[in-house]
């Protein structure tokens, strides 16, 4: 239970730090750990948030080959 714990965690805290840029503390993960747990309610808030992050990664990918 401890590593399933451990895991969501992780994945809060990297997709807000990958949304911010910047350190977050643990005020600024806090929803989106919920939402991961809440799989089923969670998915419809947190896939858009993941798909912009994409998004945006293809787009400088796409520029820095050019």
């Amino acid at each position: 239970m401890a590593c399933v714990l451990y895991v969501l965690y992780f994945v809060a805290k990297s997709l807000s730090l990958a949304e911010t840029g910047r350190p977050v503390s643990a005020l600024d993960y806090f929803g989106s750990f919920f939402l991961i747990w809440f799989f089923l309610v969670g998915v419809w808030i947190i896939q858009p948030r993941i798909n912009c992050l994409f998004a945006a990664h293809r787009e400088t990918a796409r520029k820095a080959l050019c």
